[in-house]
């Protein structure tokens, strides 16, 4: 027999050998060792866009129209929310624009027109600021391609518009993208711009030029950026959603509703690929993010599914330089590239307690002061007051027919008479005072840079032009009229004052309490029913005869003649040369609403209109 302790010793040998034949990765000797450590994390970051877009010329925070002052706009206080929100990322940031940087007021229009040989104040301001390239907007075109290529060329940055192209063989007009070096990043920035540009703008301001479609471009030019090495791809264009929310747009969750829903969102009045964010963001694979324009909204945030379910944010950071966009992506290095792993974005406010950047003030100041001597040097007078507004929209208002007669007597005396005259009041703002009337009072009252047409139209589509047009107005009801207090809430709050024509010489009115396309009373011109066939010969801005607003119907007419200089200079050079302009003098009653929406909101303040019922 043998000991017990032989036995033990044997039994502990063999259970050391079938652990080993069970675990043969684990250690067999009595050494113990340490488990493998684990992979390091992959390496992140954090990219931050920055936008402006729709500047419009606003440096300062200023109105050139009012002659007040306006906290809530200009570059040289978003120029405060540039500099803090880089202090927050030093090394890993883009400045970007998204266009309509030209023109918008009296800024723009002297250093334009009036004195274009010093460098442009807004190539001063972004090159302080470093700008790291902007897309074309539409408003770029206003003062022709010499204008536009000086400013391009004393810009310390490029301006991209992938979709702009020379007519003679289609070749590029404009650097279409940008590939830049960010932190380790390559991030692609392609720049589109609408293509309603040759709709709304002269053609001598874009001779030799071709605009493309945006989503076409897109599609051509994305899959290049991939190739070359993008990263990131970010969508730099003056185009917007082609819907708004139906409920307030100005809650950053409205942005954020099913686009696919129907009961969430109406369409705007677009032409033809005017606005086409969404869908290049739906349907071109490879995007990450769209900066937008050119529909002047704060949009804070959307996320839209492309066909590979993947979420593209857009934004947009309304305009004149009231919002900066703000857009974070979150970055992940896989097998030594950057990959977006998260994305968000807002949008920072301009108001009172922004400081106006110190640099960006001193360097334009002279700009500034030079265009209040512009516009405040005095040009004429007025016997009464021309009263703007909702008051001068309401009825047939001296105002409105002041407009209409300036365009009338600038086309005759072009050698094109007109049987009659269109034309809108742009803001709540715009008015004549009683007495001196500055260079500024008559800019006020047609604030956009429009020249003037005179079209050939028939009949049916002045009829349909005027049915449009009452799509201004929201229903009426007769037994609970809107709040008299509240004259806004007479008006469809999608449609802009801008597309509420006012007409001279023809004979017309509108019954609001009947449904939208069945409003039009009647139509006479010169004492007669106009039939559909009758023709007619129109004063209207280029804006609207190009379709501008919806109006696609005029642009079934004929263009017999486009004014060079814009419909604010004949203004002013009309009250210029009648002094003491009588208000009633030029009021002639030729429109009626039914009821009457202006001693509705205003016969217990203002008193009866001349042209009221």
């Amino acid at each position: 027999m043998k000991p017990r302790f032989a036995r033990s010793a044997r039994r502990a040998s063999l259970l050391r050998a079938f652990c080993c034949v069970l675990l043969p990765l684990s250690a067999c000797d009595d050494t113990e060792t340490e488990p493998p450590s684990p992979p390091p994390p992959a390496p992140t970051r954090t990219l931050r866009l920055l936008q402006t877009s729709d500047l419009h010329t606003h440096i300062q925070p200023w109105d050139y129209f009012t002659g007040k002052a306006d906290a809530q706009r200009g570059l040289a206080k978003v120029a405060t929310l540039v500099k803090q929100a880089r202090e927050e990322h030093p090394e890993c940031n883009l400045l970007l624009d998204t266009g309509d940087t030209l023109q918008g007021n009296p800024m723009g229009t002297y250093y334009a027109l009036v004195d274009n040989a010093p460098k442009h104040p807004m190539a001063v301001a972004m090159n302080a600021l470093r700008y790291d390239a902007m897309a074309l907007g539409n408003h770029e075109f206003n003062y022709g391609l010499d204008v536009l290529g000086k400013f391009k060329g004393e810009l310390d940055f490029p301006v991209l518009g992938a979709n702009v192209r020379r007519s003679a063989d289609g070749s590029e007009a404009f650097t279409p993208y940008l590939l830049k070096d960010v932190c380790g990043v390559k991030v692609g920035i392609l720049g589109l711009v609408t293509p309603g540009v040759t709709t709304w703008e002269r053609p001598e301001n874009i001779t030799g030029l071709h605009f493309d479609d945006p989503l076409e471009t897109a599609r051509a030019y994305v899959p290049k950026m991939r190739q070359a090495g993008a990263d990131v791809v970010v969508v730099a264009i003056h185009s917007g959603p082609d819907k708004q929310p139906t409920g307030n747009a100005n809650e950053p969750a409205s942005w954020l509703e099913d686009y696919a829903d129907p009961t969430k969102w109406v369409d705007r009045a677009n032409l033809p690929g005017e606005n086409e964010a969404v869908q290049i963001a739906q349907q071109v694979e490879g995007i990450d993010v769209l900066l937008t324009g050119h529909t002047h909204q704060p949009i804070p945030k959307m996320l839209l599914k492309n066909a590979q379910g993947q979420d593209v944010l857009l934004i947009q950071p309304n305009r004149w330089g009231s919002h900066l966009g703000q857009v974070d992506l979150s970055l992940v290095q896989t097998d030594g590239r950057w990959r977006v792993d998260g994305k968000d974005s807002l949008l920072r406010k301009v108001d009172d307690s922004v400081e106006v950047d110190a640099q960006v003030d001193a360097l334009t100041r002279s700009y500034h002061e030079a265009t209040l001597t512009y516009v405040n040097a005095r040009i004429g007078t007025t016997s009464k007051a021309f009263p703007g507004g909702f008051a001068a929209r309401f009825v047939d208002s001296a105002l409105g027919d002041l407009i209409n007669t300036v365009q009338e007597e600038a086309a005759a005396e072009n050698g094109f008479p007109v049987d009659f005259s269109l034309g809108a009041l742009f803001t709540n703002d715009g008015q004549l005072p009683a007495g001196a009337i500055t260079l500024r009072d008559a800019y006020s009252i047609y604030i956009y840079d429009n020249t003037l047409y005179v079209m050939e139209i028939d009949g049916s589509i002045l009829r349909r032009a005027l049915e449009h047009n009452a799509r201004y107005f929201a229903p009426w009801n007769p037994s609970a009229p809107p709040d008299a207090s509240k004259p806004e809430t007479a008006k469809v709050s999608t449609v802009a004052d801008y597309n509420w024509d006012l007409y001279s010489r023809i004979e017309y009115g509108y019954d609001l309490t009947q449904p939208v396309g069945s409003r039009l009373t009647h139509l006479r011109f010169k004492g007669k029913d106009v039939t559909d066939t009758d023709m007619f010969t129109v004063a209207v801005n280029n804006y609207r005869g190009g379709g501008g607003g919806g109006y696609s119907m005029f642009k079934e007419g004929r263009i017999l003649w486009t004014s060079a200089d814009g419909v604010r200079e004949y203004i002013a050079r009309y009250v210029e040369a009648h002094p003491n302009l009588d208000p009633d003098s030029v009021n002639t009653c030729n429109f009626v609403l039914s009821p009457d929406v202006y001693t509705h909101f205003y016969g217990n303040t203002l008193g009866p209109a001349k042209c009221s019922p």
